[in-house]
């Protein structure tokens, strides 16, 4: 902890975000935490040790991200609110431009695993960018613990569909005109699927939607809306961060005009994102996912719990 009459930690992260806060939040500046007030317990924190806590946070939610086809805003605004003090609403609009590097960076790895399937992708992405800068602009009209409490309902909801997914939170939407797709089967042989596109339509404007308000990355809603009409797993999330990356860029362009951007953890964190995005990208193909799905729900849980305590009761 600091003592009285010690001079500021000027190199601190939080003394790096508060500038970009104070942009987000003129007439209340935050108050300016370091990370030994808010998780550690050392006196002198240096800027280096909270540069490299940063990294390796970012670098492991962006390994396990990239395996369950998600873009890691539910850990990257749980920590960044959380460990880091930040506003809910910078934490929302820097997770949507990590996402941007988590995103890219496991996209170019599946797509030389040839497993990102384009035709979905773009008849998810339409709606999802144009439903991002809808959610994003909400958010100038929400409370902070508003935008707390919607995104626990996105954990708690994230974190049934990983530990039970029969539940099928996110349903086929049978109707319609639909395309056909070639999937690969075993051997040389494929198989033909027929995807109604009012389904990837509606659940891509669903995923758009909570990712700009929550900072989540929409992956929640793609993977299980692909799983749902008989797309491969592996495929599904492929294709699912292909969506994600446009869908992240509006959602993180329109925060950034908001003033909801910390460029110091934007350039930390989206390096680590990008080394565990191309780490768990590469292991994907030899990882059970449904095993960490089931470990992340449980984490998910606690998450939503602690953020109410801190964020909602606490606050």
């Amino acid at each position: 902890m600091k003592r009285t009459g010690d001079p500021p930690c000027i190199g601190s992260v939080a003394s790096l975000r508060s500038g970009s806060q104070v942009a987000g939040n003129r007439q209340n500046p935050p108050t300016v935490f370091t990370v030994a007030t808010i998780s550690h317990p050392i006196e002198d924190v240096t800027p280096l040790y909270d540069m490299i806590m940063a990294f390796l946070i970012a670098a492991g939610i962006g390994l396990i991200a990239a395996i369950i086809g998600m873009g890691g805003g539910f850990l990257y605004v749980p920590t960044l609110t959380l460990i880091f003090g930040f506003d809910p609403k910078m934490a929302v609009g820097t997770s949507l431009a990590v996402m941007v590097c988590s995103s890219g960076t496991a996209t170019r790895v599946y797509w030389r695993q040839k497993k990102v399937l384009i035709t979905l992708a773009a008849l998810l992405v339409l709606p999802a960018m144009i439903f991002s800068l809808v959610g994003s602009l909400v958010t100038i009209w929400f409370d902070a613990k508003i935008l707390v409490i919607l995104f626990v309902l996105v954990l708690i909801l994230m974190s049934l569909q990983m530990l039970v997914p029969s539940l099928h939170l996110i349903p086929a939407i049978p109707f319609g005109p639909a395309i056909d797709v070639n999937m690969p089967g075993s051997g040389e042989h494929e198989k033909m699927i027929r995807i109604p596109c009012i389904h990837l339509l509606v659940w891509g404007a669903f995923g758009g939607l909570v990712s700009g308000i929550t900072g989540t990355s929409g992956g929640a809603f793609f993977v299980p809306a692909l799983v749902a009409v008989d797309v491969p797993v592996h495929f599904a999330v492929a294709t699912s961060l292909l969506t994600i990356l446009p869908t992240s860029i509006t959602g993180a362009a329109t925060h950034a005009i908001l003033g909801h951007l910390s460029l110091p953890f934007l350039m930390v964190y989206g390096i680590g994102a990008a080394v565990g995005a191309y780490t768990g990208a590469s292991l994907a193909p030899r990882i059970h996912a449904d095993h960490i799905r089931k470990i992340f729900g449980i984490l998910l849980i606690g998450i939503a719990l602690l953020m109410i305590q801190q964020k909602v009761l606490g606050g």
